[in-house]
């Protein structure tokens, strides 16, 4: 019944105090947010933990939409400036650069362990994602936004082009060009391993 209803309907549900209408839109907007912290945290972790924040604070902040945008894209903006906030407070406070302190007043070279995959780590389906994602970073903002929208938010190219306040053809073009340069990030790494392993 609930999976029927639109977003409006099951926001009102909400509203009324029937807890079933929160229960179906987590049920409709789990993945795709969960997605979108994963792709910008690339921690199931962190991801799971700002995933349940984000619902928590929709739980609690539902009354304050008000329908000028698509609800779809609320979320989304919502789960952005979340996962923003997330990554801005886990920033250390110390310079990486400088030395540690320890007893006596003495100090050392700080050495700091680089935990990021090699292409070595890539060898499943879901490390293989975890690389893509990693690329994204390379991407103008333009081209990184459109991505995210469309592949972890899973917007339709008019939503998307309402979102970003641009021409339904814009989007087009900025997916194009957005996938042609991963795939050109992609490649050139893999020609740069296969090189090295000759």
């Amino acid at each position: 019944m609930y999976s029927d209803a639109s977003d409006e309907q099951l926001i009102q549900l909400h509203l009324s105090g029937d807890p079933r209408g929160m229960e179906a839109i987590y049920e409709r907007y789990f993945d795709r947010v969960y997605r979108l912290a994963y792709s910008k945290l690339r921690s199931v972790q962190d991801a799971e933990d700002v995933t349940s924040a984000i619902f928590l604070k929709l739980c609690r902040s539902l009354d304050s939409f008000r329908g000028e945008a698509k609800f779809s894209t609320w979320i989304y903006t919502v789960a952005s400036n979340a996962v923003m906030d997330s990554i801005r407070r886990r920033r250390p406070n110390v310079s990486l650069d400088a030395d540690l302190r320890i007893d006596g007043g003495d100090s050392v070279p700080r050495e700091i362990e680089d935990d990021a995959p090699g292409p070595e780590d890539r060898v499943a389906d879901a490390d293989f994602a975890r690389y893509v994602y990693s690329k994204l970073d390379a991407l103008p903002p333009g081209q990184r936004s459109v991505i995210e929208l469309r592949y972890f938010m899973e917007l339709s190219y008019q939503q998307i082009a309402d979102q970003l306040g641009v021409e339904l053809g814009t989007v087009k073009s900025r997916l194009n060009r957005a996938i042609t340069a991963l795939r050109s990030l992609v490649s050139v790494e893999e020609e740069v391993k296969a090189s090295a392993s000759r």
